[in-house]
């Protein structure tokens, strides 16, 4: 108090004397919101670099306005916060790996001037023995001076406003020329994405970088506590400090929890150039992740980065020869260490099930195009065609989200209908890629020259649902600083002056391209598709046997189907596959839901059979038409009908297994002691049988022989025949 005392009174002595007030004058000391300064509350209010007034009274109106000097810095939660904020807009998925996409970003640009291989680097640090949790990126590309490091940390500093420092990563920015699907590598540019994913994945990045031709490595420490540490004692939160030191040099590494730095840092020696960013502090809930859910977050990552990793054609698995070229150079491999556990490595090039992989690989033929929007704005795009194939749509499921639509039971065959996927079902027809990288919350739902018709024409509706599309942009369209949305691309697409034209062999096409797109359409339907045709219709029947009304009717009736190459009639024998029981039987109708008139095709049905041999079951049953044996032969069911027939009851066997054998017409005296009768059931085999064969009848029709003595005459005698 009496520091605050002292200094309060040769304040007013200092303003008295600079503002020429007499020592009988009164005056006051106020905040610009006219709070009194006195000596009681001195040390509470007053800060550096604010502004007072000195009036008569405190409350004197002011004479003119005044200017009152304010520093606007952002919080340092615009940093560590902001990953937060922008990733939880995640549309249902989990975006942690769309946050790791970004720090490959990063190194992708970092080592698109390499000559030899681009090594990148995800690894996940998670063995207790070497510190607490923590992910790294390293790659060997340019790295960065101590400038280019400053310029790294700076948020929003985008390569676009880095000119004029001779040492930036980006002085003087040049556009990349223009290659294929944009697979440039230039997809590092706002100085926002890597920043807000280290913050989103921990709370610290630790920066590691040596450029080439460079003796010296560069190190610079963003950390939350580091903030909030400076804010406490009112230091510039936005300043630090870069270590330079030689490589391989750890010294400075004191902290048992990060004892795994000391490999990484070992790990610089004889490196020409690298840049490593080192997360620690990882959310409890992402490791959880990152080690249980291994599988899908690698592969929406091989999704990402699908043709950075296989080039402009993707991985074509059936492709004899694969594409040789630069693509096959970038290497990015993630690995996951854990306490007594041999390392998890993979390299994203060995994942065969990624999205775009399933959508190549399942395709049948494929259509492209090109959109030439105002300005420079170029979309390269694909439709590709998957076509059915005798009881299933080929278009793939997504295996991170899996459809809920599952097949019933097979061991019911009360319940045995056939559930059909609707092949692309609701899901939009094009992803979209911005310089060769997935925009994974963008996609274009249709265009209106590939859409559904409004009547039918040439092809069936459906084959509309069995069409999978890529857009790839370059960057003239603007994605959002995450990477994870386009903020103009299907406005612009939409737009009446985009022209579509069809791209074949690499030269575009200046036809009709809605045109061009359903004639291509109808050849893979009639190339492709191995659908069922239904022939020779009888009529609309109405079903009681279905359970929901709903679905009782209409019903068109068919004698015929062409099924994969082969024509199936009423009368025609067959037999099942897929059911509980395996049937053979006679056709006697085809049934296909809906209202039809003729001649159709459709992706499925049923039929109704009657069981064979109709002497031994005499019964009928409705299956899918997908549970029809392709492969089984008319003699291979006449020969099962055959044996079956072979087992029914032929003649009865009469033996006198003990002597005393009646003969046929013989007169025996009463009293005549006869042999014991053993009287069976045989059939054409001449096997013994106690009940009727068929696994329908069950242990229920026993068969009897009921034996009965007749009184054939009666005379003096008392004889009689039996």
């Amino acid at each position: 108090m009496e520091v605050q005392f002292g200094t309060i009174v040769l304040i007013l002595l200092y303003w008295r004397k600079a503002f020429g007030i007499s020592s009988d004058e009164a005056f006051v000391i106020t905040t610009t919101s006219r709070k009194q300064i006195t000596s009681e509350n001195f040390g509470g209010i007053v800060q550096d670099r604010m502004t007072f007034y000195l009036l008569q009274s405190i409350d004197q109106s002011l004479p003119s306005a005044t200017k009152e000097r304010i520093d606007f810095l952002p919080h340092y939660d615009t940093l560590v916060k902001s990953g937060m904020y922008e990733y939880y807009a995640s549309e249902g998925q989990n975006p942690l790996p769309f946050a790791l996409a970004e720090l490959i970003d990063n190194s992708l640009s970092a080592t698109s001037q390499n000559t030899g291989i681009r090594s990148i680097q995800l690894k996940l640090l998670f063995d207790d023995a070497q510190g607490k949790p923590a992910v790294a990126v390293i790659d060997n590309g340019r790295g960065m001076t101590s400038k280019q490091l400053n310029n790294w940390a700076v948020y929003r500093l985008s390569k676009f406003t880095r000119h004029g420092d001779t040492e930036s990563d980006h002085s003087g920015y040049v556009r990349p020329a223009s290659v294929p699907r944009s697979l440039n590598s230039d997809i590092s540019y706002f100085g926002v994405g890597g920043k807000q994913a280290a913050f989103f994945v921990g709370q610290s990045a630790r920066m590691i970088s040596k450029p080439a031709d460079a003796q010296d490595v560069h190190e610079l420490v963003l950390s939350k506590e580091d903030f909030e540490n400076k804010e406490r004692n009112k230091e510039a939160i936005y300043s630090g400090y870069i270590r330079n030191r030689k490589p391989s040099d750890s010294s400075h590494i004191v902290n048992d929890d990060e004892r795994f730095l000391l490999n990484v840092i070992m790990e610089e020696k004889n490196k020409e150039s690298f840049t490593a960013v080192v997360i620690t502090g990882v959310q409890p809930d992402h490791v959880q992740y990152l080690r249980n859910d291994f599988y899908h977050w690698t592969r929406q990552l091989a999704h990402i980065y699908h043709y950075y990793i296989h080039g402009p054609k993707g991985n074509e698995s059936n492709s004899p020869t694969k594409e040789s070229g630069a693509f096959n150079s970038i290497d990015i491999e993630i690995s996951v260490f854990e306490k007594g556990k041999i390392p998890k490595i993979l390299n994203l090039r060995e994942i065969k099930d990624d999205m775009q992989t399933l959508y190549i690989n399942t395709a049948a033929d494929s259509f492209e195009f090109k959109a030439q929007v105002e300005g420079e704005g170029v979309v390269e795009g694909i439709i590709r065609y998957h076509p059915f194939l005798y009881d299933k749509e080929t278009y793939p499921e997504d295996p991170c989200f899996p459809s809920r639509l599952k097949e019933e039971d097979d061991d019911n065959e009360d319940e045995c209908f056939l559930i059909e996927k609707g092949g692309r079902g609701k899901r939009p027809i094009f992803e979209c890629f911005w310089n060769g990288r997935l925009i994974p919350y963008t996609t274009v739902e249709v265009f209106e020259w590939c859409g559904f018709p409004k009547k039918r024409g040439l092809v069936p509706f459906e084959c509309y649902n069995r069409i999978s599309g890529v857009l790839f942009t370059n960057d003239k369209f603007q994605v959002s600083t995450n990477k994870l949305t386009f903020m103009d691309l299907e406005l612009k697409l939409k737009d009446k002056d985009t022209l579509f034209t069809r791209v074949v062999n690499g030269q575009e096409q200046r036809m009709k391209i809605d045109r061009e797109f359903t004639l291509w359409l109808k050849d893979c339907h009639e190339k492709y598709d191995k659908q069922i045709k239904f022939t020779l219709f009888k009529g609309i029947i109405t079903r009681t046997d279905q359970p929901s009304k709903r679905m009782q009717s209409p019903w068109a009736t068919y004698s015929a189907i062409e099924w994969d190459g082969k024509t199936y009639k009423t009368g025609q024998l067959i037999k099942t596959i897929k059911t509980v029981r395996i049937f053979h039987g006679s056709i006697l109708n085809f049934f296909l839901y809906g209202d039809h008139d003729g001649d159709v095709y459709a992706t499925g049905g049923e039929v109704q059979i009657a069981l064979e041999p109709q002497a031994l079951y005499d019964e009928k049953k409705i299956i899918p038409i997908c549970k029809l044996d392709r492969s089984a032969s008319d003699k291979a069911v006449k020969k099962y009908i055959e044996e079956e027939m072979a087992k029914l009851p032929d003649k009865l066997s009469v033996t006198w297994p003990e002597g005393d054998e009646l003969s046929p017409n013989e007169t025996r005296h009463a009293g005549t002691t006869i042999g014991a009768l053993r009287i069976e059931i045989v059939n054409k085999k001449g096997e013994a049988m106690q009940k009727l064969p068929g696994a329908s009848h069950g242990g229920s029709k026993k068969l009897l022989v009921e034996l009965k003595v007749i009184l054939h005459c009666i005379t003096s005698y008392g004889c009689f025949r039996m």
